[in-house]
């Protein structure tokens, strides 16, 4: 069965380089912009390849058991896809567009991030409650990490050293550190916390509260909470655009996006997009997110200036891509 975002019963759901200096994150600097996007289509059990130049489907790669979690290495050779049916990781050479290797890993791999260095993937396991460190040279299981109730959503600090975790069933977020490879640091934030996203440049942390339909603002270093934000209904996943100016989250009931000031740290607008959005990523061009739409089968490509869908793209069925499904280039 595949896994989903809500309860038991509910309706179906689906899951930079910058310096730390003293403290600070600094802004990304501009990087070029056309890579590819790499979608996951649960229901069909493969990846659709987006040229982002084009806006048009180039490949489908067949990569395993209903693909969730998707994560590319920061100068897009290497693609990480998780089948938490399965219990497999697929790892996609992003040069060439082929599937390299299925990996067993866990119970049930979800969430997945791939370290700055391109060296290290991490992998949230909703099944087994511990996150599972990959040696991408020799395709090797450093350690498994126990973390709460339901690992889903995770991603690495910009410099590499911090590793954060969305536990659902436990409603906290946790930071391992990545020299130790344990439990650092544990913060509360809403009900059932799925997808995140780092703010490079404030050195916050955003987290989508499936439950209580809101996203907690924490700060990214003590995990002490800023603020509580009211979003749509069903909350999944978050986008941060590079200059850090505005959040992006999709809500899965709703069919649309949420917009959030940075600065006010509240919703400013609401987009409709497809039906069911769950992925979204941010492209390094700064101008554009990308969300995938879980029943429409698409993914709308959100203008972040104007506010609005300037394209949607086909791609398969169930198209789910949670995690950072774009490189950043930098």
């Amino acid at each position: 069965m595949a896994l989903r975002s809500g309860q038991a019963g509910n309706r179906r759901a689906g899951i930079s380089a910058a310096a730390l200096l003293v403290g600070t994150w600094l802004a990304p600097p501009p990087v070029p912009a056309e890579p590819f996007a790499y979608v996951t289509n649960q229901r069909a059990n493969n990846v659709s390849v987006i040229d982002t130049a084009t806006h048009a489907v180039v490949k489908t790669i067949a990569v395993g058991k209903n693909p969730a979690g998707v994560a590319v290495s920061r100068d897009g050779s290497k693609v990480l896809v998780t089948n938490p049916d399965s219990s497999e990781v697929a790892l996609i050479d992003g040069r060439e567009q082929k599937l390299l290797v299925l990996l067993r890993v866990g119970d049930g791999p979800l969430g997945v991030a791939v370290d700055p260095a391109g060296t290290r993937a991490y992998v949230a396991d909703f099944y087994g409650h511990f996150v599972s460190v990959i040696d991408l040279a020799d395709r090797s299981i450093l350690k498994r990490v126990p973390v709460g109730h339901y690992p889903a959503g995770i991603a690495v600090s910009p410099d590499g050293s911090k590793i954060y975790v969305a536990e659902r069933e436990d409603n906290t977020l946790s930071i391992i550190n990545a020299l130790t490879l344990t439990v650092d640091r544990t913060g509360r934030v809403g009900q059932h916390p799925f997808g995140l996203a780092l703010d490079e440049n404030r050195g916050r942390v955003y987290v989508a509260n499936v439950e209580s339909n809101d996203v907690s603002v924490l700060d990214a270093h003590t995990l002490a909470p800023i603020k509580t934000i009211k979003v749509g209904e069903r909350p999944y996943a978050v986008a941060v655009t590079r200059d850090g100016e505005q959040v992006f989250v999709t809500n899965q009931y709703d069919s649309s996006v949420s917009v959030i000031d940075a600065r006010k740290l509240e919703a400013s607008a609401t987009i409709k997009v497809g039906e069911y959005p769950e992925g979204i990523a941010r492209h390094p061009d700064g101008r554009h997110v990308y969300v995938a739409n879980w029943f429409d089968n698409s993914v709308s490509v959100v203008d972040v200036s104007g506010l609005k869908v300037v394209k949607t793209i086909p791609t398969d069925n169930g198209s789910r891509a949670f995690g950072n499904f774009i490189p950043s280039l930098n």
